[in-house]
């Protein structure tokens, strides 16, 4: 990608942002702990109002991977609030895993074209 990273704060944010994501999807993975989806909604949400506005080839390039954690976030809270029982089941449980394991893949996918991991 031709976008420079020194000095610019906005990117620099993004992929904080972008470790976030990555650190709250992995200890998700591993806990199955569904309030952690609340920190995830609010660092989602920020990665998309970064890479939305962002012009430059970091944020268009990584626009299908980035619409895989938007979409996989939404299902997930989508699944999250049509379950009828205040308690998780199992179905329930797993597809909100896959989804988030969705996201993490495409965080993953987006680390490694800018070159971080």
């Amino acid at each position: 990608m031709a976008t420079e990273l020194e000095g610019n704060e906005t990117l620099q944010h993004f992929i904080k942002l972008l470790c976030d994501l990555n650190n709250e999807a992995a200890e998700f993975l591993k806990t199955g702990n569904v309030e952690i989806l609340y920190s995830m909604n609010d660092t989602v949400e920020e990665i998309y109002a970064i890479q939305h506005e962002g012009k430059e080839e970091a944020y268009t390039a990584i626009e299908e991977d980035a619409q895989i954690i938007y979409k996989n976030f939404n299902a997930a809270v989508t699944m999250i609030k049509s379950n009828e029982n205040a308690i998780s089941d199992k179905t329930t449980g797993e597809a909100v895993r896959i989804f988030v394991r969705n996201i993490f893949d495409a965080n993953v996918r987006i680390v490694l074209a800018y070159g971080l991991a």
